[in-house]
């Protein structure tokens, strides 16, 4: 069955769950394997036409400024709704294209007996939750157990590796490496490394592809004695520095210049670790500086479960491996030291010595919990002189979101 009108829906109960991104993006802009959710949906369900539902306009308003998307009403009747939570695949089409057999049936989508989505023509004005909806006579479909949801920003660094994997084959039209990529340069499994024609490539440089396929897209500059190993994907117009090791279970998004160590995390885009020190299962967003020889713990030395504090709430993350998640616009001194499970917060500047604590507030100028509030109007002209360096600007409604960050810190 092909859905006219699908339209991607953001819990306002759920997005604290995605904190610190969410101070400044929808869920569905997370990026995740080779590409964000709502692009993923884009190439999943290729026919039908996409609008976006969130109970706060300015994330919205946003989103669609920055994406330069125009909000069109669904001019379909019925109208597949479905949690921005819900993660895209050729798999999740097959099945909902199955189970939704009726246009004249409302339905309710579940998976392991919790509402994602709907099948409907229902209004969403003023939902705030996607459970929220009067839907006691529609119909109830189940999905697979085994369909990949999203309760947390970790779970994305714990599922990138099969999400990666799964991307790869919406690249399997692009050649394998070609004869002047090769001049010095070592590919293993060159069936599963797909790099765009107009990457640049130098000498002793070592792509494996041996346990996942590696994804290099267009304009991407990788330096001398780097190595990269898969599932991987590096994105458009970034920078792989000399010498830089890149282990499986990466996503690199576009105009990002990572170097030294990383492994199993997600950089969003325009963010920059250039130099040495490791970054490990970790997420990091937008325009964030990592500075020289930063590094990041993601085991806990008792080999335990992690916990982290997101906002004020403790939670159990599930995982023995979690690094780094940090929010858009924060810079680290060189010399970093993150512990286990650390969430900072946006528009930090944190330059204090030793172990920093695993929860840094926004707008911290140190990082410390007794550090002083980065002046809002000095944070502000530092974000547009870095966005000005990549022909970026603030939106209107990024400079009121920071303001109501900035609010709840100060």
């Amino acid at each position: 069955m092909i859905f006219d009108s699908i339209i991607l829906f953001e819990s306002k109960l759920e997005v604290e769950k995605f904190y610190p991104f969410t101070v400044l993006h929808p869920i569905w802009e997370l990026r995740i394997g080779a590409m964000r959710i709502f692009e993923k949906y884009q190439v999943v369900f290729e026919a039908s036409s996409f609008s976006f539902y969130s109970a706060n306009p300015l994330i919205l308003d946003s989103f669609l400024n920055r994406f330069s998307i125009e909000s069109k009403e669904s001019k379909s009747n019925k109208k597949l709704i479905l949690s921005s939570q819900l993660l895209p695949s050729s798999q999740l089409a097959s099945q909902l294209g199955d189970l939704i057999t009726d246009n004249l049936s409302n339905y309710t989508i579940r998976l392991n007996e919790k509402i994602v989505g709907y099948y409907t023509d229902a209004f969403l004005d003023g939902l705030e939750s996607i459970d929220g909806l009067n839907s006691e006579n529609y119909k109830s479909v189940s999905l697979d157990s085994d369909t990949k949801y999203l309760n947390y920003i970790w779970d994305a660094i714990s599922y990138n590796e099969s999400i990666l994997i799964d991307d790869a084959n919406y690249y399997r039209n692009w050649n394998s490496p070609k004869e002047e990529y090769s001049k010095g340069v070592h590919y293993l499994e060159k069936s599963q490394i797909f790099i765009s024609e107009t990457v640049k490539i130098h000498p002793n440089v070592v792509i494996d592809a041996s346990e996942g396929a590696v994804i290099i897209d267009e304009n991407v500059k990788i330096m001398a004695g780097s190595t990269i190993l898969g599932p991987c994907y590096i994105g458009k117009n970034s920078t792989i520095k000399v010498g830089a090791k890149i282990y499986g279970s990466t996503s690199i998004g576009e105009v990002c210049k990572v170097g030294g160590e990383v492994e199993g995390s997600i950089i969003q885009s325009y963010s920059n670790k250039q130099h040495d020190g490791f970054l490990g299962h970790s997420f990091i967003s937008e325009w964030v500086n990592l500075g020289a020889d930063t590094n990041t713990s993601d085991l806990k030395n008792t080999y335990s479960e992690i916990t982290v504090l997101q906002r004020d709430n403790e939670v159990k993350t599930g995982t023995m491996f979690l690094g780094l998640i940090c929010g858009d616009h924060t810079k680290s001194a060189i010399n970093t030291q993150f512990n286990t499970g650390t969430i900072a917060g946006v528009c930090g500047i944190l330059v204090r010595p030793g172990f920093l604590p695993n929860h840094i507030k926004s707008f911290s100028w140190g990082g410390l919990q007794t550090s002083p509030t980065y002046k809002y109007s000095k944070a502000i002209e530092v974000c547009e002189i870095v966005m000005q360096r990549r022909g970026k600007k603030l939106t209107d409604s990024e400079r009121e979101l920071l303001q109501l960050e900035y609010d709840k810190v100060k």
